[in-house]
């Protein structure tokens, strides 16, 4: 696995919060997070294990919140983030990272530098790992990359 390593400077900090509505449909925990909090700039997703499985919701909010801040960022996926209108068709890694919240870009089957180039299929969705927003991408034609999540995806 190749990782691209971030450069940090200027971006500001989040603060992240969990509300839990006990879904079990990835999809029906994304709208209850549009519902909840349509201004939100950072939305995510995140399987909780217990008592059985299911999926949370993180949520970034300008000012104090009624909810619990997020205190391990591992795993959480983003499906709206700073940005992400902005990555539509192919664009090299410097560019999707100047243009959007993303810290990093890890190939997982590949070497990945900043001309590298993403095809993004206009469908992004990066993961939060080692507290970095991550986007996972593998192989495809013609020296490019794709992102590992695929829209329409079987969720496992």
């Amino acid at each position: 696995m190749d990782v691209l390593e971030p450069d940090l400077r200027g971006r500001r900090p989040v603060t992240l919060f969990v509300v839990d509505g006990g879904h079990r449909d990835r999809h029906e925990a994304e709208h209850f997070a549009l519902e909840l909090a349509p201004a939100a700039s950072l939305l995510c997703t995140h399987v909780v294990r217990e008592p059985s499985p299911h999926h949370a919701v993180w949520l970034e909010l300008d000012g104090p919140a009624d909810y619990e801040p997020v205190r391990d960022r591992e795993g959480g996926r983003a499906f709206r983030f700073p940005g992400q209108d902005a990555l539509r068709g192919s664009l090299p890694v410097r560019e999707l990272l100047a243009l959007s919240a993303i810290d990093r870009v890890v190939g997982v089957g590949c070497t990945v530098a900043n001309d590298t180039v993403v095809d993004t299929r206009d469908y992004v969705r990066p993961v939060y790992a080692d507290g970095l927003l991550t986007l996972h991408v593998t192989p495809a034609a013609a020296d490019s990359v794709v992102p590992l999540e695929v829209e329409g995806g079987h969720v496992c």
